[in-house]
Order: structure tokens, then sequence, then C-alpha cells
């Protein structure tokens, strides 16, 4: 009976304890979230967070997510070395061609090229826009499908203020909650 009470005790002084550092955290947040994060909801936060289950999802999605960005930043930078690398050969090609009509004596043909140089040049730096463009809006989507999967993670397994939304004051208030929980716990976020 007595180690009973004794645990129930420590649990009592432990989410009193949570709920402070809980306060304090919402106390530093702008006032327009702080609003939006009452009592009743850190309280909820802090029973939730009694038990190290939360701190370790949180720990595996922040890595899942910084293997995700690092993934998409590998794609995203061979995509921008392998356009350096087709408008320097390009940029050859078009000298080795001027050198080839001046050496055959053609400056009819050589004075033509420029202008048809900077038509090639123009098209792949148009081609190579939209291919930026086209990948990052394919991040983009990648990253909210990665917020989504979070949001539903971190709500189904019963953390107050998660759910689906695409509502950007919801998302901030999510992020200053997942700010709470990585402090807390100690976690280390990857870069």
């Amino acid at each position: 009976m007595h180690d009973a009470e004794t645990n129930s005790s420590d649990t009592q002084e432990k989410l009193y304890k949570m709920l402070e550092q809980l306060q304090t955290l919402a106390r530093d947040i702008p006032p327009k979230f702080q609003q939006r994060l009452p009592y009743d909801l850190l309280s909820s936060l802090a029973h939730v967070l009694l038990d190290n289950t939360v701190f370790e999802i949180v720990r595996e999605l922040a890595d899942l997510q910084h293997m995700t960005e690092k993934s998409l930043h590998q794609q995203r930078s061979a995509m921008v070395n392998r356009h350096k690398g087709e408008r320097d050969a390009l940029v050859k090609t078009q000298r080795e061609e001027v050198l080839a009509a001046e050496r055959q004596g053609k400056a009819h043909v050589a004075a033509r090229l420029p202008r048809l140089h900077q038509e090639q040049l123009s098209q792949l730096d148009s081609r190579h826009a939209q291919e930026v463009t086209d990948v990052h809006i394919r991040i983009q989507q990648v990253l909210d499908q990665k917020v989504k999967e979070q949001q539903s993670t971190l709500r189904q397994v019963g953390v107050p203020g998660f759910h689906e939304t695409d509502n950007p004051m919801e998302i901030k208030v999510q992020m200053f909650i997942m700010g709470f929980i990585v402090k807390i716990g100690g976690i280390k976020v990857p870069p």
C-alpha cells in the first residue's frame, strides 16, 4: 500500500513539474499563439508526456524527417550539378563550332553562330528553370505529406493539439507543441 502511495505521489510530482515546464515554454512564444495553448491542453500534454513513448515517437519522426530532407537536398543538388554540366558542355560545343567555322574560313557561318548559340542557351536555361520549378513543387509536396504523416501519428498516440490540417496557424501551434516535446525530452534534432 505504501509503495502505491509513493508511486502515485512521484507521478503527481512529475506531472506538476512537467506542467510547469510546459507553462514556462508556452510563456516564451508569441501571445497570439499562447492563447491557442490553454491550460487544459498543456495539462493533457503533460499527462501524455509522463510516458516516454511520445518522446521516442518524436525522436523517430525527427530522424525520418531529417533523412527525407537530406535525400531531397541531394536530389536537388544532383539536378543543379547536371544542369551546370549540360550548360558547360553546350558552351564548349558552341565555342568549338565558332573556332571550326573560323578555321575553315567560313566567316559568314561564324557570324550567324552567336545568335543561334544564344537561342540554344535560352532554350536550355528555360528547360532548366522549368525542371527546377517542378522539383521545388515535388519537394513541397513531399514535405507537406511528411507533415500530414506526423500530424496523423501524433494524433493517433493521443498528443493533444494534433490533427491533420493545412491551416498555417494550427500548424505553427503544432510546431510549438513539438518544440516543447523536443526541449523537455532533450531530443537531439539534426540540423
